[in-house]
């Protein structure tokens, strides 16, 4: 028996509705599609599809095998708990700041472990623009701030959505992504690679 399934069966049932709404509205996400257009590919309803990506919906067989094609995905990867590494995310809102001499400082990142090369650097994006990242070293970490404009970032199998003043650090060592939103998007990113 697959192990994604002997856990399915191992799980309440409230369980196995959270992990496939995660990781559905996450693959989605990753492979830029529209709940409507992912409606459209499977030949399911986008309420079906809301109430699945929303942990209400009680899929078949069906309904998961035409979603895992259109999706990449196996009938595993729909159910199973992601292995991913740390992510972490600070709103603006969050964030502490000092002041000393009128200059304002915030702190961004408390790794404070630094062995190896830190690069940082400032993106613009035009609107709607995906970039795409490549793994990076194992150990690499990733470090983003949304200057200006709403940006989806993160790790392919684990993104987020973040505004003006945001923050996010997550593993750089797996496939990642920056799109932004239906403005241009300035970033502030810092790549830690270690020795």
């Amino acid at each position: 028996m697959n192990d994604a399934f002997a856990m399915t069966v191992q799980s309440s049932d409230g369980d196995v509705k959270a992990r496939l709404a995660a990781n559905v509205r996450r693959l989605r996400v990753a492979r830029h599609l529209s709940m409507s257009e992912l409606a459209r590919v499977t030949a399911t309803s986008k309420a079906t599809l809301s109430a699945i990506e929303n942990g209400r919906g009680n899929p078949t067989v069906d309904t998961l095998a035409a979603l895992a094609e259109a999706l990449g995905a196996s009938l595993g990867d729909l159910l199973e708990h992601p292995q991913l590494g740390e992510v972490r995310v600070v709103r603006a809102s969050q964030r502490s700041a000092r002041s000393s001499g009128g200059v304002e400082c915030r702190e961004l990142n408390a790794d404070r472990d630094i062995h190896g090369s830190l690069d940082v650097y400032e993106l613009e994006l035009p609107a709607r623009h995906v970039h795409d990242l490549g793994a990076g070293k194992v150990g690499s970490r990733r470090s983003v701030l949304v200057l200006q404009g709403k940006l989806i970032a993160g790790p392919v199998e684990r993104i987020s959505e973040l505004g003006a003043g945001d923050y996010m650090s997550f593993p750089a060592d797996t496939p990642q992504l920056l799109e932004a939103g239906r403005t241009a998007v300035r970033v502030l990113v810092s790549d830690y690679t270690p020795i």
